[in-house]
């Protein structure tokens, strides 16, 4: 249970709020761009989609004004400048700069660009003209304090700090690796970030997780953990797939490529039998890429895949949930093997419903099969020899 929270970190946390409230770069950069010239105001707009319409090029905009690409560049370039030197700017660009600086301490310093958005727009509703505007503040008006991530084989794109080291990031992201890789698995988050906390490598930098100048937090723990999440989530090498579990990207289990891999994921996280049809909706929903999924296809790879099972009339479970393939004479009389006993009718029916899907006339139906199982009493046992 955490401790009470102090006088000084409700003011702390009242006053983040407020400011986040605060944060409207649309509105904000609208009122900047009264202060250009028409050419410069349409120049800016256009070339970062401040009005919500697509970003155009350079060459683009310059074909629309008959101009070269290199003057464009410069009237883009000049009223960045004077946008940056306007006396009403100095007190806006404060607040959104402050809320972006403070946001990127809370998640370490470096934070997956989608992910930024989400947060810094959230009670403004994550539009195109929002995230555009954001963008335009933070790659050409707060160009002094935060740095773009461009994307790599390594990294997806987002920001950071200017003071981080992205080495340490990559140091960090090599340890989590290294982690997965000596395990060969998966992991729930919460048991890898621990796994990561017990490495040596986390004992001797555990203070460069916290960076001097951030933001008071109330519980350094929770603090750690959603940095060491943020250093994953901007990671191409290490991602989640659809069970919420962390691997390596290249891994079946997270990134599936073959049909049969992505029917073993939908049912995993899904937990119960399916119809083919349905585990066919589910694949392209998920959109593991950009290969669609046909019925006959999906209906075919569980036919030949040991790891399903059918349990019912087109419908299928993973063998590792203990169902079992054949007739349900034979599921039958695997119960009865492994009860090593005889059973009730009731009990044949209960065990057998484990396995499969069937209606209890089907069971019923199979005991009578004399070849097999004999009646002593109320209760059923395999015919010797019969198993």
């Amino acid at each position: 249970m955490n401790p009470p929270k102090s006088i000084l970190d409700q003011i702390i946390e009242s006053r983040n709020i407020q400011e986040a409230s605060l944060f409207n770069p649309s509105e904000i950069i609208s009122e900047l761009l009264k202060e250009l010239s028409p050419k410069e105001r349409e120049v800016v707009s256009r070339r970062f989609g401040l009005d919500g319409t697509p970003v155009q090029t350079l060459e683009e905009i310059g074909k629309n004004f008959q101009i070269t690409r290199e003057r464009i560049r410069q009237i883009q370039s000049a009223a960045v400048r004077k946008i940056r030197t306007l006396a009403q700017a100095k007190e806006k660009l404060d607040i959104l700069q402050h809320t972006v600086t403070r946001l990127l301490h809370e998640y370490g310093g470096i934070i997956e660009g989608s992910q930024l958005y989400d947060e810094l727009l959230s009670h403004l509703g994550n539009g195109s003209q929002h995230q555009q505007s954001t963008g335009f503040v933070l790659s050409q008006l707060l160009t002094d304090h935060v740095d773009r991530v461009r994307s790599s084989d390594h990294l997806y794109p987002g920001w950071k700090l200017r003071l981080l080291d992205v080495e340490f990031v990559h140091q960090v992201l090599e340890v989590f690796a290294r982690i997965i890789e000596e395990q060969q698995r998966v992991f729930r988050l919460e048991e890898l970030i621990s796994s990561f906390k017990q490495h040596d490598f986390f004992k001797e930098n555990r203070q460069r997780f916290l960076p001097v100048g951030a933001v008071a937090v109330d519980d350094e723990e929770e603090a750690l953990d959603r940095i060491l999440h943020s250093y994953l989530t901007i990671s191409r090498r290490i991602e989640q797939n659809l069970l919420g579990e962390w691997g390596l990207a290249h891994w079946a289990t997270v990134r599936p490529r073959r049909m049969g891999d992505k029917i073993y994921l939908i049912l995993k996280q899904g937990g119960k039998p399916l119809h083919f049809t349905e585990i066919t909706n589910q694949i392209n929903q998920a959109k593991f890429d950009h290969k669609v999924a046909y019925p006959a296809t999906i209906h075919n790879e569980l036919i030949l895949d040991e790891r399903y099972v059918l349990v019912g009339r087109g419908i299928y479970a993973l063998k590792e949930w203990g169902y079992q393939p054949g007739t349900v004479s034979d599921v039958v009389a695997q119960v009865l093997t492994d009860a090593q006993r005889p059973l009730t009718r009731d009990e044949v029916v209960g065990e057998v419903g484990k396995r499969r899907l069937v209606r209890k006339s089907t069971i019923y139906l199979a005991l009578t099969n004399k070849d097999r199982f004999i009646k002593v009493g109320d209760r059923y046992q395999l015919k010797t020899g019969k198993a």
